[in-house]
């Protein structure tokens, strides 16, 4: 059989995953990654999974769409209550205040180092 050599990029989370197929079976990860797109293949050559009756792929987007629904529902609240907070804070700081401009880029600031701070927060949980 003639082999064609390919170059291939893959999120982190499947590299991981080959890596670990790789490992458990005693294998190099181009050996994990060859065997891997030939079950791949068979299973979209085929249509269904075996053993389920079941695409796999409908089931893998439904759970996503489950997911992302959560998500978003969340993200739409968050969303919702940075901006509730943000115009709370910015009215209780001009009251009084005859310079809005400092203040407002007091709260802005403040505002941009506590994100910095959440999204380094966010990146270490999911290491």
């Amino acid at each position: 059989m003639n082999r064609v050599k390919l170059s291939v990029r893959v999120p982190m989370g499947q590299e991981v995953m080959i890596r670990r197929y790789a490992e458990a079976r005693g294998l190099t990860r181009y050996q994990a990654l060859s065997r891997v797109i030939e079950a791949g293949l068979g299973a979209v050559a085929d249509g269904q999974v075996k053993g389920g009756g079941s695409n796999a792929g409908d089931d893998v987007v439904a759970a996503f769409e489950a997911r992302l629904g959560v998500i978003e529902a969340l993200l739409d609240r968050s969303l919702f209550t940075a901006s509730a907070a943000y115009a709370y804070a910015r009215r209780a700081a001009l009251r009084g205040d005859s310079d809005a401009d400092r203040t407002d880029s007091m709260i802005g600031e403040a505002a941009h180092s506590a994100y910095r701070r959440q999204r380094a927060l966010a990146a270490e949980a999911l290491s």
